[in-house]
């Protein structure tokens, strides 16, 4: 498996091949510069024009906090956002944010719910189309940026920011507020044009 420092610079719905090891490829977007503490690692510069934001800090080293949101998404995911019941097993794979009925009680099983599709990964940086839990044929998704950084004291720190229609602002602090109490972090209030440092 891939080291989870690897992980924040490539692709994170890519799977490694068995026994596949070494260091990150410069062609895969991997970088291996040093990180500044409370620098947001090389994020996307349309990331900076979205009015609206949500962030956390999370107690744990950058590449451990990157790989419980994206590898432990089932566990922390809140109940209260799972589209398909209590049951429900969120994942990123397939490019895309993704939830199954695990009750499987009936053995027919539904397509999986897509939350959000994959837009763009970079170092640092996930691009999500963000559809949520109100989808309707009509709806449009939002574009958000959820970008990471070294805290200024340490541990990790996550943005998520977007623009309107701002109903993925709800949404979002309630995903970070279960991804902080899963990883002992605090959740910042929700903030409107908030600027990077």
């Amino acid at each position: 498996m891939r080291g989870m420092s690897e992980s924040l610079f490539l692709d994170p719905f890519d799977v490694p091949s068995i026994g596949e090891h070494g260091p990150p490829s410069t062609d895969a977007g991997a970088s291996t510069g040093d990180v500044v503490p409370g620098t947001v690692v090389n994020s996307a510069p349309a990331s900076a024009e979205a009015s609206h934001a949500v962030s956390a800090s999370i107690p744990l080293d950058l590449d451990q906090a990157v790989g419980a949101f994206l590898d432990d998404t089932h566990l922390w995911w809140p109940r209260e956002l799972r589209a398909t019941g209590e049951a429900g097993h969120v994942y990123f794979g397939d490019g895309a944010l993704l939830e199954e009925d695990t009750d499987g009680s009936d053995g027919d099983q539904d397509p999986p719910y897509e939350w959000a599709a994959l837009a763009d990964a970079s170092e640092g940086t996930l691009e999500l189309d963000w559809w949520g839990g109100h989808r309707d044929a009509a709806d449009s998704p939002v574009r958000l940026y959820v970008t990471w950084s070294v805290g200024p004291r340490g541990g990790a720190e996550l943005s998520v920011r977007g623009n309107e229609p701002t109903s993925w602002l709800e949404e979002w602090t309630a995903v970070l507020g279960a991804f902080t109490r899963f990883t002992g972090g605090s959740l910042a209030e929700p903030g409107k044009g908030a600027k990077r440092p």
